[in-house]
């Protein structure tokens, strides 16, 4: 009867365990990050030079996830605060899959050289950030690739872009679209991103 009543707490015993396995197992399963579920778009082809002079293209950034937007060095607006919310997510993802992208939309005045300077003044990480630019019709064409709204400089009007940037996948395939205006959504970048590097 002592042999019998062993056997069956033993088996509680081990039941027990399996369910509080279970549990966790099932708790760390939910706390993992969702990979944003829906395909948007496909990222456009592109090619163009960064602030070192090299040519990068939408080849070079496949197998990376990728954050993308558009600006100009000399932007009195929403870049300064666009651009610093980047260094905050290049800080808070310090995986180096994660690419940033930044597409000059002012090309006649954002050599190479000008935006290695805006780079380093930004602190940007230069291994994983490309600030990129070429002619006036490959940066526009690129931006509406991108989807994201860029007006050049027209009878005295000033450059007029989007404060949204784009979170790209190893497909090149855009999954997500966020505002860096609003701390919520890059906040929301930033675990997507991370979420896709894992997956």
């Amino acid at each position: 009867m002592r042999r019998n009543q062993k056997i069956f707490v033993t088996i509680l015993w081990g039941a027990a365990v399996l369910a509080m396995l279970g549990v966790v197992g099932a708790g760390i399963w939910i706390k993992r990050p969702d990979v944003p579920a829906n395909v948007l778009f496909n990222a456009p082809a592109f090619s163009l030079t960064d602030q070192d002079g090299k040519t990068i293209s939408d080849a070079n950034l496949r197998g990376n996830v990728w954050v993308a937007d558009v600006f100009f060095t000399s932007c009195p607006g929403v870049c300064p605060i666009m651009e610093a919310k980047l260094v905050e997510l290049q800080k808070a993802v310090k995986l180096p899959v994660l690419k940033i992208v930044s597409l000059s939309i002012d090309p006649e005045h954002d050599t190479p050289e000008v935006m290695k300077q805006y780079a380093n003044g930004l602190g940007a990480d230069q291994s994983r950030w490309y600030f990129l630019t070429g002619s006036k019709d490959q940066v526009f064409a690129t931006a509406r690739g991108f989807n994201l709204a860029a007006q050049p400089a027209q009878g005295g009007n000033a450059i007029v872009h989007t404060q949204k940037v784009l979170l790209i996948d190893q497909q090149n395939q855009v999954r997500g679209i966020y505002d860096t205006n609003d701390d919520e959504s890059m906040k929301k970048l930033a675990e997507d991103a991370k979420a896709l590097a894992a997956s």
